[in-house]
């Protein structure tokens, strides 16, 4: 989530400076449609375990028993924004078809299904999608149906891939990447799409060497140019404040602009964003939401800042009002800062992954992402890498912010949130 600033004066970086900045951090078998056919049986690999899955969709189709299976007219159909449909004849050779499912996916490893429907007239099966959970435009529509005979015979197609949910009610522009899939509605400026493209191609290697691979799919970026346009396909999404949101469910992120423009778009929000699905793509036990670690993780990605984030918590560290960082949970994304200003965790979190970064370098960011798990928290795989205590990693911080080494009583600001809330982030659980 990458929130607006509030009491803050914004100051433009040099994207010149920004860029060398970072450089300097060293960032561096099978029914056919139309004819019949039996698949060799094989296992499903469904239920991929993490980031094996640039080959996710490359899971052949599978069968038990002995029967022949036939897809045939199989269609995709988007009825943007109230959902996209599913159809198709299908037969067995053994038998009625008693149960048929589609299985759809956005992205890698996030899979949802509903089951079909016989039209006995036309003998066409229809599995429907409502649009009850909120599914922008333009995600990507990657399926399979599921099949099983009155004897008991069962059969999985192959992946048909390409299709989209798409918003044809509206002009847009589609641009494409090797880092990114960009879909800009009409009334942004003319460069919005080529600044995202031009964004993510310069954190390319940095994403890179933070994580130790790019993401394992090509993301997508869908930016709107206007509040109505972008509340249309929000169904049941709650906070009307909301200016953005990201899900690795849908492999993307959905803004509308804002007050920052195109330059914050692509050269902060949309950077700061791709950070949160590398989050889902490669940390086991994810980066809980909401926390300063997760919103400063993503932060460290941006090469456009709204203001000046480490300079307001050097002063912070200059007035002794600096608060604890390590010891105990920090501050939250949102907490107001002793000096009355929102983004606290932001903030402090951009400057300890700046700090560690500067440091250790960029591969120090992969080796901690690497530890992180189940069984090892967050200040543990910090002095794994460092080889220091939770202690001392603290004092160093606070020192390289010209901090004292140890951290101030501070009255407790309560945490306050303040409109826009943008770009909420959720880890998914995937269903099967």
């Amino acid at each position: 989530m990458k929130k607006g600033p509030r009491n803050l004066v914004p100051i433009v970086l040099s994207l010149a400076l920004l860029l060398m900045m970072f450089a300097a951090m060293s960032f561096q078998a099978i029914a056919q449609d139309g004819a019949t056919a039996t698949p060799t049986p094989t296992g499903s690999t469904d239920d991929a375990t993490h980031h094996e899955s640039r080959d996710y969709y490359a899971d052949p189709a599978s069968s038990t028993g002995d029967a022949e299976w036939t897809i045939e007219d199989r269609t995709f159909t988007s009825d943007y924004p109230h959902g996209f449909e599913f159809s198709a004849h299908l037969s067995s050779s053994k038998g009625d078809i008693v149960n048929a499912t589609v299985l759809w996916s956005h992205a890698p490893r996030n899979q949802s299904r509903r089951a079909a429907e016989l039209d006995e007239n036309t003998g066409l099966y229809t599995a429907v999608y409502d649009n009850s959970e909120g599914t922008p435009p333009w995600v990507a529509v990657n399926y399979r149906w599921i099949l099983t005979d009155s004897a008991g015979n069962t059969y999985r197609s192959e992946w048909y891939m390409g299709d989209e949910y798409s918003d044809d009610s509206r002009q847009w522009d589609r641009l494409e990447s090797e880092d990114i899939i960009v879909f800009v509605e009409e009334g942004l400026p003319s460069d919005a799409g080529q600044q995202t493209l031009d964004a993510m191609a310069a954190q390319r290697e940095t994403y890179r060497q933070a994580w130790g691979d790019l993401l394992s799919y090509k993301p997508r970026a869908i930016l709107f140019s206007n509040r109505v346009s972008f509340d249309e396909w929000r169904v049941g999404q709650g906070n009307p404040n909301v200016i953005g949101q990201t899900n690795p469910v849908w492999g993307g992120i959905v803004q509308v602009v804002s007050g920052g423009g195109v330059t914050d778009l692509a050269w902060g929000t949309v950077l700061h964003e791709v950070g949160h699905l590398y989050q889902s793509d490669f940390v086991a036990a994810g980066l809980a939401t909401g926390s300063w670690q997760n919103e400063g993780d993503a932060t460290l990605f941006e090469i456009y800042q709204m203001y000046d984030y480490e300079q307001r918590v050097r002063n912070l560290a200059a007035s002794d009002q600096l608060p604890a960082l390590l010891n105990g949970t920090g501050p939250s994304q949102s907490s107001q800062g002793p000096d009355g200003i929102g983004r606290l965790g932001y903030d402090m979190g951009y400057t300890f992954y700046k700090w560690l970064v500067e440091v250790y370098g960029l591969d120090a960011h992969r080796q901690l992402i690497e530890a992180l798990g189940p069984s090892v928290g967050f200040n543990e795989a910090l002095e794994q890498v460092t080889g220091l205590s939770v202690d001392e990693i603290e004092r160093r911080w606070r020192t390289w912010l010209g901090a004292s080494p140890e951290a101030p009583t501070l009255v407790p600001i309560p945490t306050m949130r303040f409109p826009p809330t943008v770009t909420p982030f959720i880890f998914p659980t995937a269903s099967n």
